[in-house]
């Protein structure tokens, strides 16, 4: 399969592990904790976003820190979350297993810090994601593409034969940006109609040839 799909790029939050809950969890905290007024829905909102936005918008909302220190409670709130292990999403670890044996390369493309992809890198089969390129390693987030165009410079192979797997809006944006064939999983983010992209409602049982049937543009029936 590896002459079809040069490499898989994997979103984290919300496509590889279950985690979106947790960060709206506690920005509900951190903003009430400020005073502000905060929902579930300006949480879900921000699906995909760069954590510089999230900030943003979370200080808008009234939370009277600078930016920088946002990021990082937020980001040590949900790091802890996974000492008490890792939520996958439906079929992930299952086809990032798949993907290694088959021997394409993958990686973690997110927007959170690398010690939270780190984490859920070595939770996965041992030598699946061959890099991480994280929120601290790009100068533009989603929906910019320059974190895909970096994982696919830094595997060495060509972003068009690339798959990246998304779920949110902002992630697929950067995604078709780039280049790459983009898949849509829905989960808390909504996904408009594919257009641009291919809409796979699950990754359960989701094979590495069905993969490379999407990479030379055989839509699921």
């Amino acid at each position: 399969m590896s002459h079809t799909i040069a490499a898989v790029l994997w979103d984290m939050d919300g496509t590889l592990i279950d985690s979106e809950p947790t960060w709206i969890e506690a920005q509900l905290r951190l903003v009430a904790e400020h005073g502000g007024r905060w929902t579930y829905a300006d949480g879900l909102g921000l699906v995909g976003a760069d954590m510089e936005k999230t900030a943003d918008v979370m200080r808008a909302a009234g939370v009277e820190l600078p930016g920088g220190e946002v990021i990082d409670r937020l980001t040590r709130e949900v790091t802890a979350s996974l000492g008490d292990g890792v939520t996958w999403r439906p079929g992930a670890f299952e086809l990032v297993k798949a993907l290694r044996d088959a021997g394409v390369p993958q990686a973690i493309v997110t927007t959170s810090a690398e010690e939270m992809a780190a984490i859920v890198a070595a939770a996965l089969p041992a030598g699946a994601i061959a890099t991480i390129v994280a929120g601290e390693h790009v100068t533009r987030g989603k929906p910019d593409p320059e974190p895909y165009l970096l994982a696919a410079r830094t595997l060495g192979v060509e972003i068009g034969r690339c798959i990246a797997i998304e779920d949110s809006p902002t992630g697929l944006a950067a995604a078709i940006a780039a280049g790459t064939v983009a898949i849509g999983v829905p989960h808390d983010a909504v996904l408009d109609n594919a257009g641009e992209w291919t809409r796979v409602d699950t990754l359960a049982g989701v094979t590495v040839a069905e993969l490379s049937r999407i990479a030379l543009g055989v839509r699921p029936s």
